[in-house]
């Protein structure tokens, strides 16, 4: 990704910088609920940098693994999920450790 002290990015300057067309991302938006730019006070969007790497692997599973709108949003649902899951089981990690320290 690029770096730049930027925190905020408009719908053309990320349109460029991913590669696509400003279009594409607006229905996007709509169609992934993890792709959710704020707003500013002329309701304009404000892309951040999390936002750029969500539209990144958007654009990967539809033009690297051929997935249609459905399958890359699926894909995407699952990955969350499973980052979840591994972050719950490490806090319970953390626990048990201690519970065994003071054992």
């Amino acid at each position: 990704m690029e770096s730049s002290s930027k925190a905020y990015y408009d719908t053309n300057e990320v349109a460029e910088i991913v590669g696509c067309e400003a279009s594409a991302l607006r229905f996007w938006e709509k169609k992934f609920p993890q792709l959710s730019p704020k707003r500013d006070a002329r309701n304009r969007r404000r892309y951040t940098e999390r936002d750029i790497e969500i539209i990144r692997k958007i654009m990967h599973q539809k033009d690297k693994q051929g997935r249609t709108i459905k399958g890359a949003r699926e894909q995407l649902r699952k990955k969350e999920e499973s980052q979840l899951l591994i972050q719950r089981l490490l806090r319970v990690r953390k626990f048990l450790e201690e519970i065994h320290e003071k054992l």
